[in-house]
């Protein structure tokens, strides 16, 4: 017989084999998975009936616990699901019964699992619980060392598990966890962080701020930006005068959100003047959102420069602050520039609209 049939039958042969093989798995892992999913349907009822009466008052688990040995991934989620359903004294019953049912200890088992799925349910199940003091201490600090985790997921699970603590020391870890992570991540973490804004902005955002790490100074002013509140930010003006471009166009939407002071106003004229286009435009909104009456001069010298960002913007700020702004833009209208000219007089028709005149 040719060696090459021979060699080709054997490679059919075990080809067929391993789909074979593929295909009984595969109806294995089916069957199994309907089992699973019939027997916790029937089950549920039960769970959650037991789960609500203990909630309620009722000491006695006597149905979980039953359950527990065979059933544990069932109760686990049926606990789960009223995350959301209940605060307070019944928030703290549903978290012992992790202690009682010994639920804890597996989910810090399953933390430290190859499975990812199994280590991002266990680290979901972990940050749930600990808004209950007691599993907080069990679990100790490994929702700490989870911020170093290499999946994200558990790391913006834990983050938000920590910060729900309030303590000043979580909060800043988180806070230093999102100044190195992702704009998306920094980006979810700003919710997690916003009820700790003013915290944050005694100590470690100042710290921030002056530090000579361009990345992080502009990862805490996207955060502050993201916040959208009147915050005590102490340094803001520095930054508005910063050698990064990067940093001061991030900075310049800041002032509007801390105590006017004449450092702040001196960077906003200063940036009137800038010859970067970007920065003068930056400037010129800034000015208009603070009625800075002092940069009227200023907006009107922008109005007629070169730049059409400078003029649209300039011409848009002095539309904001009437009456003085409006007056200039009458002036402007006249002006030889064309382009100065058509911005003025486009910025005073959105103005008057704006205004019901």
């Amino acid at each position: 017989m040719n060696p090459f049939a021979v060699y080709l039958a054997a490679i059919e042969a075990v080809l067929a084999l391993w789909l074979g093989t593929t295909c009984l798995a595969t109806l294995v892992r089916s069957a199994w998975w309907r089992r699973r999913q019939m027997r916790s349907a029937a089950i549920e009822p039960a769970l959650r009936s037991a789960i609500v009466d203990y909630i309620g008052g009722a000491n006695d688990f006597t149905v979980l616990e039953q359950y527990v040995r065979t059933s544990a991934r069932e109760i686990s989620e049926q606990m789960f699901s009223f995350r959301h359903a209940v605060s307070g004294a019944a928030l703290d019953r549903l978290c012992s019964l992790a202690i009682e049912l010994t639920l804890l200890q597996r989910w810090l088992d399953d933390a430290e699992t190859r499975d990812t799925m199994a280590r991002r349910n266990a680290f979901r199940r972990l940050a749930f619980v600990c808004a209950y003091e007691p599993c907080r201490r069990q679990v100790g600090d490994r929702l700490s060392e989870a911020l170093e985790d290499a999946d994200r997921d558990i790391r913006l699970t834990a983050a938000a598990a920590l910060a729900q603590t309030g303590r000043p020391a979580d909060v800043e870890r988180v806070f230093r966890l999102a100044l190195s992570e992702s704009l998306l991540v920094r980006i979810t973490l700003a919710e997690t962080l916003r009820p700790h804004a003013y915290g944050l902005c005694e100590r470690v955002i100042p710290e921030t701020l002056r530090s000579q790490d361009v990345s992080r100074i502009l990862a805490a002013l996207e955060l502050l930006r993201a916040w959208e509140r009147a915050l005590p930010i102490v340094g803001l003006a520095p930054l508005m005068g910063h050698r990064d471009k990067r940093v001061r166009l991030e900075a310049f939407p800041l002032a509007p959100l801390v105590a006017p002071g004449p450092d702040i106003e001196n960077e906003i004229l200063a940036g009137l003047g800038d010859p970067d286009p970007q920065i003068a435009a930056a400037a010129a909104r800034t000015a208009a959102r603070l009625h800075l009456d002092k940069a009227l001069p200023a907006l009107a010298r922008c109005a007629r420069t070169a730049s059409p960002l400078v003029i649209e913007a300039a011409a848009s700020a002095l539309a904001e602050m009437q009456p003085a702004g409006w007056t200039t833009l009458q002036e402007l209208r006249h002006n030889p520039n064309p382009a100065t000219a058509a911005a003025a007089g486009a910025a005073l028709e959105r103005a008057r609209r704006k205004a019901g005149a």
